[in-house]
């Protein structure tokens, strides 16, 4: 498969957006951003880059200017990759593209929102590009939206920081590797203890909300999509759990720093490892 990259600067070369943002999404017209919009937003410290199958665009990355911690950042707002197209790297090298931009202004921080229930997208999000969670948005675009993705769970969102230039990211990006998986699994304290019911699914069990170990383990679903299907009453119960946890334990002081991915005889079981912050996360390598 041989996907180009272009960066996105002129009317024309955002309207596949439009189109693209239907098919991944699903959204009517009313959550799409026009292209319109997009160039503006471009041109004024934004950035946006496609990725293409010879003349076709089938992903695209698309950030808007910011201020985070009082420095100048940039806000990701939107990844979309086409279906046919997911598990080739396509979205790791539109992100790489972004942060190499980002680097050339001299801009440090990225953020974006994504659904902590998602485990591949947080998968890329933490053990492929590093980056660090260290809050929690409950329904960030309302209850729903017009795409099918965002039905039944709301849209509660962690919120990703990428420190473009931290030891992490470059080890991991600049260095093609990743120290967090390579490692033998942290140990820590799980917040809650999970089994399987008779079709296989996790079954949620109440969060520990008293832990005070400098490391905690947050297991979520393999497939939160496959249990939305089958049983929507014990996806809604993995929202809750997982938006308690989440909310008591970044205040008091913790941040996801790594997503730990094991295999358990047919099955994937999947941790958020929570770690104690002693200093702010950015002091840490920047101040």
């Amino acid at each position: 498969m041989s996907i180009t990259f272009k960066q996105l600067k002129t009317l024309e070369d955002l309207i596949p957006c439009e189109d693209l943002q239907e098919a991944v999404w699903k959204f009517n017209k009313n959550d799409i951003i026009p292209p319109r919009f997009m160039r503006v937003l471009c041109k004024h410290g934004g950035f946006a880059m496609g990725a293409f199958d010879d003349d076709t665009m089938i992903g695209f990355v698309f950030g808007v200017s910011a201020i985070h911690y009082g420095r100048p950042s940039q806000h990701s707002h939107m990844l979309a990759v086409l279906p046919e197209y997911r598990n080739h790297n396509v979205g790791y090298k539109l992100k790489t593209a972004q942060r190499e931009e980002a680097l050339n202004r001299n801009i440090d921080l990225i953020t974006w929102a994504f659904d902590p229930l998602q485990s591949k997208n947080a998968h890329l999000n933490i053990n492929k590009l590093g980056v660090i969670a260290c809050s929690y948005d409950v329904n960030l675009y309302g209850e729903a939206s017009s795409s099918k993705l965002h039905s039944g769970l709301g849209t509660d969102r962690l919120l990703a920081e990428w420190w473009l230039a931290s030891d992490k990211v470059k080890t991991i990006i600049d260095g093609h590797t990743n120290d967090a998986v390579k490692q033998p699994p942290p140990k820590g304290l799980s917040i809650n203890e999970t089994r399987h019911d008779k079709k296989g699914f996790l079954i949620p069990v109440d969060p520990d909300l008293s832990l005070t170990d400098d490391v905690l383990l947050l297991e979520i679903p393999a497939d939160i999509d496959e249990m939305k299907i089958a049983n929507i009453e014990t996806a809604l119960k993995w929202r809750d759990l997982v938006q308690k946890a989440f909310l008591h334990y970044f205040d008091a002081g913790y941040y996801v720093n790594s997503l730990q991915v094991e295999r358990d005889g047919d099955t994937r079981r999947v941790c958020y490892v929570l770690e104690r912050l002693t200093t702010p996360y950015k002091s840490m390598t920047y101040d």
